[in-house]
């Protein structure tokens, strides 16, 4: 079961699955690509060119049908999300799909349940749990020891539901870190509400914690960091490169830079790479994802908290 060849089938192949996916894939042993489909036939002939893929087709429906696939890659934009990762559930394949799972909280339940129905594995691409800066930072701590825990991810420029769309990381390193939410508080600039200038949020979780969340998107500079306190230890992260420990009066510093070459640096420090073989693991060896449907769900309840109390909407434009 280990040693065979696992076949893929790509839906989308944009600007993310260049660095991201299609990198990790082929870093994979045992993995062909067995197909892709995109929107215009100029783009699948580019990705046909430039990496090892079979075929392209013109439907993910004649992908599934003729690839012998075993696995779907749902890389499209996120309206798109719900038809192909339903299709492929239903199709009898385990699917990777990207973040945010659906658009709406309730597409997200009815995917993560299908799943079970269906007895297919869904994971969703929270590539920043799979980052060795983040995951060196969280083995500081045992359950409960972190009191505080502060994760921003700001940006230069606004976009289509900005918290949904991109703060969600953030909000999933902090149920990551923290545990389930118990209590949110949330705030924003929106003369836009679907197009929002940020968005900053206060949660109490269960076990304890505090975590606040900042998410501008009026920053002169792209700015990913996290930290977090508690049991006389500090980890900090300032993604994608570096997370320093401080404890007893001590500062350890880790550099991931030197650790990764040229262009596939962002692809392993951002944990793009890592979570692709993560998911092919769990192809082979049929074990839950640790970002399977359902905790994608739980991620998108405290997204749709956040949103609600800050007062922004729970749906893009084109639903109402």
């Amino acid at each position: 079961m280990e040693s065979r060849i696992i076949r893929v089938g790509l839906a989308g192949a944009g600007s993310i699955a260049q660095v991201a996916e299609l990198p990790g894939l082929i870093a994979e042993s045992g993995v062909k690509i067995a197909g892709v489909v995109t929107r215009q036939p100029e783009s699948a002939a580019r990705n046909l060119e430039r990496w090892p893929i079979e075929r392209a087709f013109a439907s993910v429906e004649e992908m599934i049908e003729q690839a012998e696939l075993d696995a779907l890659f749902v890389l499209t934009p996120k309206y798109l999300h719900t038809p192909f990762v339903e299709m492929g559930l239903k199709a009898g394949l385990d699917v990777f799909c990207e973040k945010p799972l659906a658009t709406t909280l309730e597409e997200a339940r009815y995917l993560a349940n299908l799943a079970d129905q269906t007895q297919r594995l869904l994971m969703v691409g929270f590539n920043r749990r799979y980052a060795q800066v983040y995951e060196i930072a969280r083995q500081q701590f045992q359950n409960n020891e972190i009191k505080f825990c502060v994760a921003q991810k700001n940006r230069v420029g606004s976009e289509y539901r900005a918290t949904l769309e991109n703060a969600i990381h953030m909000i999933d390193l902090l149920r990551w870190f923290c545990g389930e939410p118990e209590t949110v508080t949330a705030h924003t600039i929106a003369p836009d509400r679907y197009k929002e200038d940020g968005t900053i949020a206060l949660i109490r979780f269960a076990g304890g914690a505090i975590g606040t969340l900042v998410a501008a998107r009026c920053a002169g500079e792209w700015d990913e960091r996290l930290d977090a306190y508690g049991n006389s230890t500090t980890a900090r992260v300032v993604a994608p490169d570096r997370v320093s420990i401080s404890k007893n009066g001590e500062t350890r510093v880790i550099e991931m830079r030197p650790r990764a070459q040229g262009w596939a640096q962002v692809n392993q420090t951002l944990g793009f790479g890592p979570e692709v073989s993560h998911f092919i693991e769990c192809v082979r060896k049929r074990k839950k994802p640790l970002t399977d449907g359902h905790d994608a769900v739980r991620t998108q309840e405290l997204v749709d908290t956040i949103l609600a109390q800050a007062g922004l909407p729970l749906q893009d434009r084109e639903a109402h």
